[in-house]
């Protein structure tokens, strides 16, 4: 039978993943949320973009659907490393680990966010 401690352990450990996730998955929305206000070379784009993808964050449906687009672009440049290698094996191996692991880097820093919450 599991000991207490270890189920408090395993919570702690489990949150600071999380947390160091949510980092990662915020960043990107920043980095975002700056490429299109640069590109519209508007503050109120910056803003709305910023804003707009964290409250999507909290909307089940759309947020999985945002969390997939972000991992298919980890997933193409893992392909695009792959590309390097001059290997179609290499490019397909890197984009799939590379999809998997940005999926799973979003949705523990979603996990965050609701926690957080």
């Amino acid at each position: 039978m599991a000991d207490i401690s270890d189920d408090v352990r395993k919570g702690v450990t489990n949150a600071r993943f999380n947390d160091r996730n949510s980092t990662i998955l915020f960043g990107e929305i920043l980095c975002i949320a700056i490429v299109a206000g640069m590109l519209c070379r508007s503050w109120w784009t910056f803003g709305g973009v910023f804003i707009g993808l964290c409250i999507i964050l909290y909307i089940p449906v759309l947020s999985g659907i945002l969390l997939v687009i972000l991992s298919l672009f980890w997933g193409f440049f893992g392909y695009a490393l792959g590309a390097l290698f001059q290997s179609t094996a290499a490019m397909v191996v890197l984009g799939i680990l590379g999809f998997f692991t940005g999926l799973g880097v979003h949705l523990s820093g979603r996990q965050w966010a609701r926690d957080a919450d």
